[in-house]
């Protein structure tokens, strides 16, 4: 399950409903003005009517976002969330206890005084363009005893005990962003810092490029690796969540007009959906636990569905907080 892509697929039929929300809260003053002036009755009724379930709190600077840490159950190491060994046993790659990576393609951009990631999903790789680009780079990772697996266009599998133990920056991290910060600076990383290097070299003037670059489309020149380590037996199930990531593009832009557009389709979409379904659920009494999950930059607070008394609900109405007071706070 690859972040970015969803890190889960969307739940249906009698599963409970987890919905995780990357971004929830306002970064930079544009947004946070903008936040004001934001009305989501959806996720205000979803507040009033759901149970606080418990909050993770993390660091800016961590490898893994707090989105992700929740949906594998913050069971693993910072930027050990085996998120490619997980892609690979649902794809039945059979190596039992191996070390995987995802390797995603992608278009760097040096600066004067940084490099930046184009977000590897404006390339738009066609099917043929990524199997000769992974065929190409195969050798050189192979040197190494890594080896690459073709999964999809923007999104390829490396095996190899080179990545056992080896934290990674989340893609997420890194897409449409400064790379810098989350370049991997461990000893063990060299072999990943000399693979880019050499990869650099090679895409270049590969045909793939020069097709592409003729069309007037941007180049791949190099790759990002995330989502490695292996994934032990007794490792507890991934959550069967889905993640909402389009606050995040605005968000980091501190686009505030198209943050608050994005948050009040999320509020009219699938929080709507979250809150009719609740309300079916409390009328039919079922045990399904609706469950929301909103991400700030330090904290990921959690909702669920739980049984309360009359007077409890009456109760946490009256003392209900504003959905932008907790959006703030996040």
């Amino acid at each position: 399950m690859q972040p970015g892509a969803g890190l889960a697929a969307p739940v249906r039929d009698n599963r409970p409903m987890h919905l995780v929300i990357p971004f929830a809260a306002p970064l930079g003053p544009p947004c946070q003005a903008a936040l004001e002036g934001l009305e989501l009755p959806h996720l205000k009724t979803l507040l009033r009517t759901l149970t606080p379930d418990g909050d993770l709190t993390g660091h800016a600077s961590d490898l893994s976002p707090l989105s992700e840490r929740v949906v594998s159950q913050n069971a693993f190491a910072d930027g050990l969330i085996p998120w490619a060994a997980m892609r690979a046993r649902a794809l039945s790659h059979t190596l039992p206890g191996a070390a995987w990576g995802l390797v995603t393609p992608c278009h760097l951009t040096v600066h004067a005084d940084h490099i930046a990631m184009q977000d590897p999903a404006d390339l738009r790789l066609e099917a043929d363009e990524s199997l000769a680009l992974l065929q190409a780079m195969a050798p050189y990772f192979l040197e190494d005893g890594l080896v690459l697996h073709f999964v999809q266009t923007d999104t390829w599998l490396v095996q190899g005990e080179a990545l056992r133990g080896l934290a990674t920056a989340s893609i997420e991290r890194v897409r449409g962003q400064k790379v810098d910060p989350w370049m991997p600076r461990t000893e063990a990383a060299r072999l990943v810092r000399r693979l880019q290097n050499e990869m650099q070299m090679l895409l270049y003037t590969h045909p793939v490029n020069d097709a592409r670059v003729a069309r007037g489309a941007p180049m791949v020149n190099s790759f990002w690796l995330s989502g490695t380590g292996d994934l032990p037996a007794d490792a507890p199930p991934f959550l069967q969540a889905t993640v909402l990531h389009s606050l995040q593009a605005p968000a980091l832009r501190d686009d505030a007009a198209a943050w608050a557009q994005t948050w009040q389709a999320l509020d009219s979409g699938p929080l709507a959906d979250m809150a009719r379904a609740l309300e079916q659920l409390r009328q039919s009494n079922d045990a399904g636990r609706p469950t929301l999950t909103l991400c700030g930059k330090h904290t990921a607070r959690t909702w669920s569905l739980q049984p309360r008394s009359l007077l409890q609900r009456v109760g946490a109405t009256l003392r209900s907080t504003p959905p932008t007071a907790l959006l703030k706070n996040l």
